[in-house]
């Protein structure tokens, strides 16, 4: 734990001073006092702030991942037209974060080779003060425009989805899971199933997706009837759902035929396994919204007592938390450097956006019926109520899966607000309540209602531990059709 007597005597360094003042340049700055934030937003201008603020119990010092023209201008529930206005450009900043040091390590390692393939070498790295690390690109090697838009304006929506664009790609090209039951990284990094499960305590259909060897598509863990239609005429065959089909060539219906159980809607009982990453990182990147903070390089951190100290991407791998040491720092080293950024980032940034745009054709959109009125707490689904009683990790899936839960079964925004406020208070370790109303925030901007993840997803209830099925849970797909399920046996009941 951070000690005011070290913090102080840190802060007091004129080097240190002058890197963080150097690095908040255009950056709406948050100082922490301990368990909490000072005013916002605030910025550091001269160097002799940081001593200042730590002689008033500042312990660590957070800045925003978009640059802005005066981040004093800005203001709580502004416009978003007016936010871009005031925005002046946005870095990409992923925050990595796993509990298992070595996997933290590797899967960091992962993204950044990731992005060398990419031709992209303007990429900066920090520890992050205590379990992972930040990897940065400048905003400057970023194109300035993607089709009719101004790059400046995609945020957060574009950080997001480099994010999940990048993690899929090393999911899909650089991690291997072997028949020995090993999981190979970048073929240099090999871990087997037994360690990861002795470590982790997570079985194997946790730490892993199936995927049909035939389609492609991912696949369930129970096998399920597969129905096949057959074309009389030209006698083409195509596996589906649906209640009937035509055939595309001929025009006619087709005959439905029931096979026998498979693992996989196409009929094949044949799949292969990959490893997710985020059944065991977090990658903070994937849930920001407008004004994230992160820790600033050379900022202490109050649980670890360490310095989120910017180091060379080619010592990752050998890199020991002794020298974030406060004694041990030296400021060496820059996070994000613009001296010689150049635009590299385009081409990622363009897939990335056309991935998403493809992913959203090609997934069927998730359907449920407008309520008439809120869904009360009580018919809520074990999993929501688990979580409902806070948690002491996971906190920001948590939370993605609260708004999107919330908005779904009725809830209005204020309510929202005043529910996952309450809900805060009984987290271990409570989230920062900007972080909160950004997602609510976000959620109401967009007027669009958005289905937490499926309950089949690991990643979530899970891993967050709150999976606890009673009888109804065997026959739901989504936590949102439990509530609306209990919701109409309630009204029914009721008029009886």
């Amino acid at each position: 734990m951070l000690d005011k007597i070290t913090a102080l005597k840190y802060y007091q360094r004129e080097d240190i001073q002058k890197a963080m003042v150097e690095h908040a340049q255009n950056k709406e700055v948050a100082v922490r006092f301990n368990e909490f934030f000072g005013k916002r937003p605030d910025i550091l201008k001269y160097p002799r702030d940081v001593f200042e603020l730590a002689k008033q119990g500042a312990t660590s010092f957070h800045c925003s991942e978009e640059l802005w023209g005066n981040p004093l201008n800005i203001t709580p529930n502004m416009k978003r037209a007016d936010v871009e206005e005031l925005r002046i450009g946005w870095d990409m900043v992923f925050d990595i974060d796993c509990p298992y040091w070595q996997l933290a390590k590797i899967t960091t390692w992962l993204l950044i080779k990731s992005l060398e393939d990419m031709g992209i070498n303007s990429i900066s790295l920090k520890f992050s003060g205590n379990k992972g690390f930040h990897i940065g690109i400048p905003f400057e090697a970023l194109p300035k425009t993607i089709g009719e838009n101004n790059t400046k304006d995609l945020f957060p929506e574009a950080a997001r989805d480099m994010a999940a664009y990048l993690l899929d790609h090393i999911k899909k090209e650089h991690i291997k899971v072997t028949e020995q039951g090993n999981i190979v990284f970048g073929n240099r990094f090999k871990i087997s199933f037994a360690k990861l499960k002795e470590s982790t305590n997570k079985d194997i259909d946790e730490l892993t997706e199936k995927f049909c060897s035939d389609c492609g598509s991912k696949i369930e863990i129970e096998k399920r009837e597969s129905t096949e239609f057959v074309c009389k005429r030209c006698e083409s065959r195509i596996a589906s759902d649906q209640e009937y089909m035509k055939c595309q060539k001929c025009g006619i219906f087709m005959e439905k035929f029931n096979s026998k159980p498979s693992l996989c809607k196409c009929g094949s009982n044949s799949y292969y396994r990959t490893f997710n990453p985020l059944s065991i990182i977090e990658v903070d990147t994937i849930l920001i919204s407008s004004r994230h903070l992160y820790r600033m390089p050379y900022s202490l951190h109050e649980k670890s007592g360490l310095a989120s100290i910017p180091i060379d991407r080619e010592k990752l791998l050998s890199f020991d938390k002794k020298l974030a040491k406060p004694e041990n720092v030296i400021t060496t080293q820059r996070f994000l450097d613009r001296t010689d950024a150049k635009i590299e980032a385009a081409a990622l940034l363009e897939s990335a956006i056309a991935s998403k745009k493809t992913e959203e054709k090609q997934e069927p959109q998730q359907t449920y019926q407008e309520l008439e009125e809120a869904v009360p707490e009580a018919l809520f689904p074990p999993c929501i109520q688990k979580i409902l009683e806070g948690l002491e990790d996971g906190k920001k899936r948590a939370l993605f899966i609260l708004v999107n839960f919330l908005g779904s079964v009725g809830w209005t925004h204020d309510a929202m607000e005043k529910r996952l406020g309450e809900w805060n208070k009984k987290n271990a370790e409570p989230l920062r309540e900007v972080y909160i109303n950004g997602q609510i925030r976000y959620n109401k901007q967009h007027n669009k209602k958005v289905l937490p993840a499926n309950c089949d997803n690991s990643t979530y209830y899970k891993d967050l531990l709150v999976c606890i099925p009673d009888n109804l849970c065997k026959n739901i797909k989504n936590p949102v059709n439990y509530a609306i399920k209990k919701a109409r046996y309630a009204n029914k009941k009721a008029k009886s």
